[in-house]
């Protein structure tokens, strides 16, 4: 990223329009945590950031569908004033055995889904172009997955129990010992599956959950002082919260503060 982009500041993506979670059918919620639908605002383009979290989705976007791989920092896609983006966000250990590849192969990473479903991914893509609204879209994909769903088996639960105990892990934990607790499995195994199911190892995952956490708190109704929020999110200090802060997202906590309350 160059000195001039770095120094326009983002603009977390929930600022940029209206974002909207659902519920998976019944047949998906083994497979998916949610479908979602984002009708960025009208206007002059922004510098959009969608800060990490640790999923892979399958998102319809431009005309395209593409599978968006999870990212270890903020991505900065160009989106234009009235896009009307929707997606499907994988649970977290299914992604893998969905589109048959290591997560880690396709981090920070948007690629076509046909890349990975070939004409099935096309069909449905030039299916989605010819909806009138974002509904219409989700109802679509939901359709779409519900057929593939039934050729798969669930995700093993040991991946979703290893993505739960990451988010709460504070920087004096060792992030690999205390997901280790409830597995049968050694560190070696773990550090495989998760480069495999997440993209990354179990350091980073705990960083970028402990990353989210401090955003679930900052949109609670009670604005926290800065060293406080960093207590209650598992940073050792202040200064540690704003170094990771700005590494994952190029934003301080405080303007991430005000971007959600705003």
């Amino acid at each position: 990223m160059g000195r001039a982009a770095r120094q326009q500041e983002a603009f977390l993506a929930a600022r940029a329009g209206l974002y909207r979670e659902h519920a998976p059918s019944p047949v998906l919620e083994a497979h998916f945590c949610c479908l979602w639908s984002h009708d960025i605002h009208d206007g002059a383009n922004q510098r959009i950031a969608i800060v990490p979290d640790g999923y892979c989705d399958i998102v319809w976007v431009g005309g395209r569908l593409l599978v968006a791989g999870p990212d270890r920092s903020s991505a900065f896609p160009s989106l234009s004033g009235g896009e009307k983006v929707v997606g499907a966000r994988f649970a977290p250990g299914a992604a893998a055995e969905w589109l048959k590849v290591q997560l880690r192969d396709i981090v920070g990473q948007s690629i076509p889904l046909d890349d990975f479903w070939g004409a099935a991914a096309l069909q449905l893509n030039e299916l989605l172009g010819g909806c009138a609204n974002s509904d219409e879209r989700l109802s679509l994909i939901t359709t779409a997955l519900e057929k593939e769903a039934a050729k798969r088996t669930a995700p093993a639960r040991d991946m979703a129990s290893v993505f739960s105990r990451a988010g709460d892990i504070s920087s004096s934990g060792n992030a690999a010992d205390l997901m280790l607790h409830d597995l049968s499995i050694g560190a070696r195994q773990l550090r495989r599956r998760c480069h495999t199911h997440f993209g990354y190892g179990p350091m980073t995952l705990a960083r970028i959950r402990r990353f989210q956490r401090m955003l679930s708190l900052c949109r609670s109704r009670k604005l926290l002082p800065l060293a406080e929020l960093a207590v209650a999110a598992g940073y050792c200090d202040q200064a540690h919260m704003t170094r990771d802060a700005r590494e994952i997202s190029t934003l301080t906590p405080m303007q991430l503060q005000q971007q959600i309350a705003g």
